[in-house]
């Protein structure tokens, strides 16, 4: 199959240029939260639109698992062939209009991605300690669970028990995971990667784009049990009440593309 055919619900054509490097994302579990679009709104650089869907901003957390993540032409780095990551993202969009993601935050047990990706990327990567185990069902389950346990250097801790109770079903199929899912750029600011660390001040943005292309998303809906959540708390964000939407997907693919400067 060629690429350009990979996901028909892509709305625009692939860049021109080739694809830097491929992922795949496994036991993918999002947690969003609807919140007032006050409270992120200092957070977000000036050259950069909040996406709100019906009035409310979003904060996702995005638990996986990376596996052979892969530079084109290089081959696989034993450190890379897997590890855990969990990103806090929010939903933008720019002057090019493409809807896409913008992160407060991305956790990983991976040193050398951590290093690389904060460095390089201007992505906000901390080294994290991230576990992720699969149970199989119990008697009474269809499907198994997931245990997240994360915590980064600031004491900022995730505990929770997620468990699929749907069968599979395309995101497409619904307009809210169709909004929170169909995401083929992520944003970041070079001049300010770490959003939650040092606000953007008018006129100092360097807004770049990256884009990225997957086999379309599949998801399973969960229930959730949260033991512990303070990753925000610090930052004054309350999300201590249950989020407002569990999903979980087994795997999915990705490639992704270089960052390149966004055009005003």
């Amino acid at each position: 199959m060629k690429l350009s055919e990979l996901n028909p619900h892509r709305p625009w054509p692939l860049p021109a240029s080739p694809w830097i490097m491929s992922q795949v994302w496994r036991h993918v579990t999002f947690l969003h939260w609807a919140i007032e679009p006050s409270i992120l709104a200092p957070f977000i650089p000036e050259d950069l639109i909040l996406d709100t869907y019906q009035g409310k901003a979003w904060i996702s957390y995005s638990c996986l698992n990376v596996y052979h993540a892969k530079l084109r032409f290089v081959p696989p780095v034993p450190g890379m062939l897997s590890f855990n990551q969990i990103n806090i993202r929010t939903y933008v969009r720019s002057a090019e209009g493409k809807p896409g993601v913008y992160f407060l935050k991305i956790g990983a047990t991976n040193r050398f991605v951590t290093f690389g990706c904060s460095t390089f990327m201007h992505l906000p990567f901390v080294h994290n300690n991230y576990q992720l185990t699969t149970a199989a069902p119990a008697a009474h389950q269809k499907f198994g669970a997931v245990h997240i346990a994360c915590a980064f250097p600031e004491q900022e801790v995730l505990r929770c028990v997620v468990t699929p109770v749907s069968q599979p079903y395309p995101a497409t199929a619904y307009p809210l995971t169709t909004w929170l899912t169909e995401r083929y750029s992520m944003y970041t600011d070079a001049q300010h990667p770490f959003p939650l660390r040092e606000q953007t001040t008018p006129g100092t943005s360097q807004i770049l784009i990256c884009e990225v292309t997957h086999h379309p998303w599949t998801l399973q809906d969960a229930d959730i049990t949260v033991e512990s959540n303070s990753l925000l708390a610090p930052y004054g964000f309350d999300l201590s009440k249950a989020p407002s939407l569990v999903t979980y997907t087994k795997e999915l693919k990705a490639y992704i593309w270089g960052f390149r400067n966004i055009s005003l």
